[in-house]
């Protein structure tokens, strides 16, 4: 589970600046927390602002960390991700820090990064145990570029430990440049196969990141095909959709004719390139899901080694006449990307979502955050989403430390902050007092009005 998450320098966020899921003393919708590691932490955030307020950017702060964490500094585009407005912003460092759950232990996971050279300057993982804190590792830079490690652990003489003070020499003195640009974490979990002791701890954290599940608007959900090849999950899924009130009875899979060179042929050799890969490295493995020209097909191998693709179809009332992927709504299609999630929820996973009521209509986005605290009502999994539907406001759905405000600050920067500062009651009516502004994160539309008021003077 998340705990909080804080960042500073990076796009609109320039001082640091901090989510916290740690559940408050309220009392109402106590399935809405989870008791895991003597924490009490809360299953979902819900941040709202104005358009340009800094929501996605949020967002887009823990997937840039994340690719960071995981494919190193080499791997992730830095280039202007820094608060831009401010001028030599490239020189202050991007700073990202974690707080977790990973297999029931608590830890403290960050880094700092500088825009220039693209090197770490400081990476530390600390483990949190009543109130005590373990250094697992800590690196940083001297005043003279040195690097420097240090470990409240690598004292110990058992095998894990041994092994980790082996990993960390190579990132002290002499530290090569490939490592210069990659985390320790990433470095000891892709290096080491022990599952025990302080690796092992190492290696959860790590698998933490890998689990994270992040989706943007433009996000697709690659894996549909196992769950439209698989009965149950596509049974499942069917009645999902039906739920939704979206008009389809049931998803079908039509074996076709493969002609692969016909199916590329309208679209940019580039991409086409890109789907001949996938299909050569995943379908040997399983079945590759692609949407070309706003179609999903289905890549499998057959029990003669041939490929061979199915197109998945929908059932609207008349199984002689299957609609098409294409044929759906906007929000129809929206919810293609958004209900795996449910199938992920068995395995407690951290899910954040940009624009959750993108193409939705507020109720559908009600329900489907229903159904979240529904579906995991005896897990811990979380769900953290921007929206701008201020019909979520709501106090029935939500409880004050779970709705989360960003606004644009006079020097453009944002600021995200708590409802639960405001110390509202349960029966206040949040949506009305949030959008005559007394919680800020609203558009200023005076110059808006002044201009109009121009346009009619004209």
């Amino acid at each position: 589970m998340l705990i909080g998450f804080s960042v500073s320098n990076y796009k609109s966020f320039l001082e640091q600046q901090s989510i916290s899921l740690l559940a408050s003393r309220i009392s109402r919708h106590k399935n809405h927390v989870a008791e895991i590691a003597n924490k009490k932490v809360l299953k979902s955030s819900l941040i709202f602002g104005a358009n340009a307020g800094g929501k996605s950017n949020f967002i887009r702060a823990v997937s840039f960390s994340r690719n960071i964490i995981l494919f190193g500094l080499n791997g992730t585009d830095t280039s202007k991700k820094y608060f831009r407005i401010k001028q030599n912003a490239n020189k202050i460092p991007g700073v990202f820090e974690y707080r977790l759950i990973a297999n029931n232990t608590e830890y403290s996971y960050g880094f700092a990064f500088s825009y220039i050279t693209k090197e770490f300057l400081s990476e530390w993982l600390v483990k949190i145990s009543n109130d005590t804190e373990t250094v697992l590792y800590d690196r940083s830079i001297d005043e003279n570029g040195n690097s420097i490690i240090s470990s409240d652990v690598i004292d110990n003489d058992d095998e894990s430990t041994l092994r980790l003070k082996l990993y960390l020499e190579d990132f002290g003195n002499g530290i090569s440049d490939t490592l210069k640009k990659k985390t320790i974490l990433s470095d000891i979990a892709q290096r080491s196969s022990i599952q025990s002791g302080v690796i092992k701890e190492i290696i959860d954290v790590y698998k933490w990141f890998q689990d994270l599940i992040v989706i943007f608007p433009q996000s697709k959900y690659a894996n549909l095909g196992s769950i439209v090849e698989d009965h149950d999950s596509k049974d499942s899924f069917s009645n999902y959709l039906l739920n939704f009130d979206t008009g389809i009875e049931s998803i079908e899979s039509q074996l076709m004719e493969f002609d692969l060179d016909k199916l590329l042929s309208d679209i940019p050799k580039e991409k086409a390139d890109q789907i001949e890969n996938e299909i050569a490295n995943r379908v040997t493995y399983s079945p590759v899901t692609l949407k070309i020209n706003d179609q999903r097909f289905v890549l499998k191998q057959n029990e003669n080694g041939e490929i061979v693709y199915s197109k998945m179809l929908l059932n609207h009332g008349n199984a002689d006449d299957l609609f098409e992927y294409s044929d759906e709504s906007d929000g129809t299609q929206r919810l293609f990307d958004l209900i795996p999630i449910f199938f992920a929820l068995k395995q407690n996973r951290v899910i954040l979502i940009d624009e959750i009521d993108r193409s939705l209509h507020t109720n559908l986005t009600r329900k489907f955050i229903e159904l979240f605290f529904s579906v995991s009502r005896n897990n811990s999994s979380q769900l953290i989403a921007t929206t701008h539907d201020s019909n979520l406001l709501d106090l029935d759905l939500l409880r004050q430390d779970e709705i989360w405000f960003v606004k644009r600050e006079k020097d453009h920067s944002s600021n995200i902050y708590s409802l639960n500062l405001y110390k509202e009651r349960f029966d206040k009516r949040i949506e009305k007092e949030y959008l005559i502004g007394r919680y800020g994160a609203t558009p200023n539309l005076e110059k808006l009005d002044a201009f109009e008021e121009v346009i009619d003077d004209e």
